[in-house]
């Protein structure tokens, strides 16, 4: 494993350099894991959560929302995935079937939360006390609701860490790249989140802003961007990616901007391009100035 400032890269990936690079994010407990769960071609496999799992001590909860792209539909080839509630949850069980990660949840005995569920049930935290926090560090979120969109189950770890464990995934544009702080758009309950991308995306840089705001805000989070066993290029489609396996990188650090800037680096990107990342750099800080310098040493491209 190789540091470039604080962004660690490993390019030799196998369970035990992996955890390597878990243990030195000192994820301190509680620990909130989001994986990379939108899309059943390419996501958070069972042997990357098992790693991930196998490092930490103390409570963990998996969080995710639904998505209308974790189904068998999509994978067969179809346009449309799960629509109803029931189809959902079926799709959602099916998901964690077909992937094993039901079995790595088990062995670890992790409890996994799905926030949709919780919304739905109205398990909700105080919006106020949401907003509280949130504001007390950064401006307000453009859509309030968000502010009642945090499951109490989730507000119970307060204080602890969110790790986003994000896959390295390239989109078409607006959004271009798919990394930890676009991860957390998922936190987002699903599975329709129209409203927060707005018409032609309008509102989708804010949005994905707003909610590193409010989990920024309950939590410290670090951030993992990995193309272990498989990476996704959406670039072409809209509807469908180009998948990459077996690729064996994986970064890690515990600033997310860093690692993001970083990442897109590597993918050919300028950060700065990048609308939610450039408006990201003006309310947490911006990444760190060599970033260019740094990854462009490294001569990694994932495709």
């Amino acid at each position: 494993m190789k540091s470039y400032g604080n962004v660690m890269v490993e390019t030799s990936i196998n369970p035990q350099s992996f955890r390597e690079l878990i243990s030195a994010l000192n994820l301190e407990p509680p620990v909130l894991i989001k994986p990379n769960w939108g899309s059943v071609e390419c996501y958070t496999e069972a042997e990357i959560l098992d790693w991930v799992l196998s490092v930490i001590q103390g409570e963990v909860l998996v969080i995710e929302s639904y998505g209308w792209a974790r189904s068998e539909e999509i994978l067969l080839g179809k346009k449309q995935g799960a629509k109803t509630r029931s189809n959902l949850r079926k799709s959602d069980r099916w998901f964690l079937e077909y992937s094993g990660i039901a079995k790595v949840l088990e062995k670890h005995r992790v409890e996994y939360i799905n926030l949709t569920e919780e919304i739905w049930a109205g398990r909700i935290a105080d919006p106020d006390l949401i907003r509280q926090a949130v504001e007390e560090k950064y401006p307000p979120v453009q859509l309030e609701e968000m502010y009642g969109q945090v499951p109490a189950r989730i507000y119970d770890f307060k204080g602890g860490t969110l790790l986003s464990l994000a896959k390295y995934r390239l989109l078409f544009e607006p959004i271009v790249v798919t990394f930890t702080i676009k991860n957390l758009f998922g936190l987002i309950p699903g599975p329709s989140r129209g409203k927060f991308h707005g018409g032609g995306n309008s509102r989708m840089d804010q949005s994905i802003v707003d909610i590193n705001k409010i989990y920024r805000s309950l939590f410290s989070v670090k951030g993992i961007v990995e193309a272990v066993f498989t990476a996704g290029d959406g670039r072409g489609s809209f509807n469908r990616q180009e998948v990459s396996r077996n690729i064996g990188v994986a970064l890690g650090c515990e600033n997310t901007l860093d690692l993001d800037a970083f990442t897109s680096v590597l993918a050919g990107c300028d950060p700065g391009a990048v609308g939610y990342l450039k408006l990201a750099a003006q309310h947490f800080g911006n990444w760190d100035p060599q970033v260019y310098t740094m990854a462009k040493q490294i001569g990694i491209r994932i495709f």
